[in-house]
């Protein structure tokens, strides 16, 4: 059969089904019928007659009470306060007769001036809905002309209907109340299943979508159990029955993002702000029924119910959402993209589930608006006073049947798909298997070629390894030469300036001062120690016996000894403080590299010193007078220097000096190298 028109007999098909809920389902359960259980006896009846009220917290006197009738309950509208009620009984034709208050929060009954019942009367319970709370109390058979005196904390509360007492047999009522709500309870039921097994799906599946649906699902099936007054019989119900009208905006706002979800709406802007404007009215409607229960159920009789907190606020919301949704349909892929059958299945569920649910409770929602047809209907054509009443519940009811519908095209649309894919993998396996084979040959030839390869690459790295020991001895080469270039050149250094005073002392004096040869001899003899230290390095690597400062000060103190120089050091190091043997090693080394240079190149007989730590860095400053640095191209020494510093981190910084004028004199030597 060609789709369009197996979707035409899948529409007429659903408009036949909508029709029999209802006109016959729905209505026909709740058309009166004889009760098999007031057979041989009297039914229960509606005490609506014969009231008195007065007013005021005391009871009225014999002339204070006046008839209750449509202007004195027009009066309990608006009032606040105590209100008293009596009557006397009429004759309780019962085996075990009951009277059963409802609408009064707070009441307490006498009977010929006995206590009979009495419920809230000190106020400590405030989550209660007097609509749906009913109080069976038991009465003798011989109450017959017996006074029933009520007084009842009022607050502005509606008196609806003539249920106010009830008198009769509880399983009499009982069974009328199943009777009326057996639909609404067979309905909530099949919602809260349903809405446990989405609950089931969205865990195993881990998909938002199933989610919403069992969030929709749970609280319409919710609000259809707590609109059951019967289920007090079985179950404590009085502080349950106060929260119901909570879970209609919750429904509200489920169903709009299990639309915006399965349409994959592509505005997410507007339903973030959908979103965040339901979670503000659920925190508006919690907050009301916590601190303003009288608020929180507003309702009136009348089309001015439309005014009040939870009318207002849930056909606010629902037009939100009927908006929203229209919005996300007009926008969706689905109508802008030519889709498959299974695809376009599931939007007709969609569509179907949306569009009946809407104009149920559009023409529910009017004949509201009209109280008085509704009223001229039940009493002139009770039938279809009921199809009517039997819309937004029948209408609920086909909405899960569409959704449950679009679930079911959906997963078995994935598991289509799923076996689509499976028989994908397995020719892909197949083809995978014929790669393998393949693939086995290839190896062998690549294996062939990579023995080939691993022997180029052993004479490689043959090559390699000579290349690495002749960088190795470059290395050392390189150590050595910054050894002998620092030690034994800062020993020649001195030497050389002893010989320079030697030879000025003889030409002046005529002989040769012994003291300065025995120092002379002392600096050679250093030099060849130096010497000595240095081949001693290329066995071993020797630890400096002293610390980084008393090496310093030593050097610093042999160079005034020896030099003809005077040097003002202040070395601040911290006790804590921890440096490699290698930064150890480079700031002596620059120490004597620039006392070598500042001697031997600028001539200097003055030098000042300082290695502190600031902050996160070690500074070394040394300044010397004599002649200026200026551009001068550095040598072997400031380069290796340079080198160990950069290697470590720091920074090295040489120019000329200034006097107090101004005017460049000498060298400054700055090197800073991070200590943490």
């Amino acid at each position: 059969m060609k789709p369009k028109l197996l979707e035409r007999w899948s529409l007429a098909l659903w408009l036949l089904v909508c029709g029999i809920t209802f006109c016959t389902f729905l209505p026909a359960l709740l058309i009166d019928q004889d009760s098999r259980m007031d057979r041989g006896r009297e039914p229960f009846a509606a005490l609506t007659r014969e009231w008195e009220v007065g007013w005021g917290s005391q009871q009225p006197a014999a002339g204070g009470w006046q008839p209750l009738d449509a202007e004195a309950r027009a009066v309990l509208d608006d009032y606040a306060g105590v209100v008293w009620l009596q009557r006397s009984l009429p004759e309780l034709p019962w085996r075990s007769p009951y009277l059963l208050f409802s609408q009064m929060p707070r009441f307490e009954a006498w009977l010929d001036g006995e206590p009979l019942y009495r419920f809230n009367v000190d106020g400590k319970q405030k989550f209660i809905n007097p609509l749906k709370s009913m109080h069976p109390v038991p009465v003798g058979g011989d109450a017959r002309g017996q006074q029933l005196l009520i007084r009842a904390v009022w607050d502005g509360e509606t008196l609806f209907g003539h249920d106010m007492v009830l008198a009769g047999e509880l399983d009499q009522v009982l069974y009328a109340l199943l009777h009326a709500e057996l639909s609404y309870l067979l309905y909530g039921l099949l919602s809260v299943t349903t809405g446990v097994v989405g609950m089931v799906l969205a865990i195993r599946r881990r998909e938002a979508l199933y989610g919403w649906f069992a969030l929709f699902a749970g609280s319409i099936g919710g609000a259809f159990l707590l609109s059951c007054r019967s289920l007090q019989w079985f179950v404590p119900m009085q502080g349950v029955y106060y929260w119901q009208e909570l879970l209609t905006p919750i429904a509200i706002w489920a169903c709009f993002s299990f639309y915006a979800a399965a349409l994959y709406a592509d505005n997410p802007k507007l339903h973030q702000a959908i979103h965040l404007a339901a979670a503000l009215y659920m925190i508006l409607a919690v907050s009301t029924a916590i601190w303003l229960p009288r608020l929180f159920l507003a309702v009136a009789p009348d089309v001015h119910a439309m005014l009040a907190f939870a009318g207002f606020a849930v056909i606010t919301c629902a037009l939100a959402g009927f908006a929203v949704v229209t919005y996300s349909w007009v926008r969706s892929p689905w109508r802008r993209v030519q889709q498959p059958h299974n695809q376009r299945e599931e939007r007709t569920w969609l569509m179907r589930g949306y569009w009946t649910f809407t104009l149920c409770a559009l023409v529910s929602l009017g004949a509201a608006m009209f109280p008085g047809l509704l009223t001229h209907l039940l009493n002139t054509h009770s039938y279809l006073y009921r199809v009517f009443e039997g819309l937004l519940p029948n209408g609920l009811l086909l909405f899960m049947i569409c959704m449950v519908m679009f679930m079911i095209s959906r997963m078995r649309r994935i598991h289509l798909e799923a076996e689509r894919s499976a028989s994908e993998l397995l020719a892909k396996h197949q083809e995978l298997a014929l790669f393998h084979r393949n693939l086995e040959g290839l190896v062998e030839t690549r294996t062939a070629e990579l023995e080939k390869t691993n022997r180029t690459l052993a004479v490689t790295l043959r090559e390699k390894a000579e290349t690495l020991a002749e960088m190795s001895v470059l290395e050392e080469r390189n150590r050595i030469a910054y050894e002998m270039h620092d030690g034994v050149g800062h020993t020649l250094t001195a030497a050389i300036v002893q010989l320079e005073a030697t030879k000025r002392l003889t030409e002046r004096n005529g002989a040769m001062p012994t003291e300065k040869l025995d120092l002379l001899s002392g600096l050679v003899r250093k030099g060849l120690d130096d010497i000595r230290r240095t081949v001693r390095l290329m066995k071993s690597d020797e630890v400096q016996p002293l610390s980084l400062e008393a090496s310093l000060r030593e050097l610093l103190q042999y160079t005034e000894d020896t030099m003809e120089i005077r040097i003002d050091a202040e070395i601040i190091l911290p006790d804590d403080l921890e440096l490699g043997r290698l930064t150890e090693q480079t700031l002596y080394h620059a120490l004597q590299e620039g006392l070598t240079n500042a001697i031997r190149h600028g001539r200097c007989t003055h030098a000042r010193f300082t290695l502190q730590v600031v902050r996160d860095l070690l500074q070394f400053r040394l300044v010397s007078d004599g002649e200026p640095f200026g551009a001068a191209a550095p040598g072997f020494g400031l380069n290796s220097m340079t080198e160990r510093v950069e290697l470590l981190g720091g920074e090295v910084l040489i120019r000329s000096d200034e006097d107090e004028s101004g005017s460049p004199r000498g060298c400054r030597l700055s090197i800073n190298l991070p200590v943490a």
